[in-house]
């Protein structure tokens, strides 16, 4: 069980973002509160998410979020904050691919 973290480019070329950047996401949805974090707690385990230009920047806040509550989890964020800055400059999208 897990997920395929991919960036897409605004023509939907997608780039695997490796193994890492699965584990990362995991954890930060593991850690994420619904209440507080309304996109990354609604990333799907089972099913596909994409995340889109728009929805970037909010990412990005919740990220930055989670990682203040939750220190050990700093690494991950990074990580994920990098794929999106990534996904910014391609103008365009974090493709999660659930299990």
């Amino acid at each position: 069980m897990g997920f395929g973290v991919y960036v897409e480019d605004q023509v939907h070329e997608r780039r695997y973002a490796g193994a890492e950047a699965n584990a990362a996401l995991h954890n930060v949805v593991e850690a994420s509160d619904r209440g507080r974090h309304h996109l990354v707690s609604r990333i799907d385990l089972y099913g596909d998410t994409m995340i889109n230009l728009i929805q970037l920047p909010q990412l990005t806040a919740e990220l930055d979020d989670i990682a203040g509550r939750n220190p050990e989890l700093r690494a991950d964020v990074l990580l994920l904050q990098d794929l999106v800055e990534e996904a910014t400059r391609a103008r365009g999208y974090l493709w999660i691919s659930g299990d």
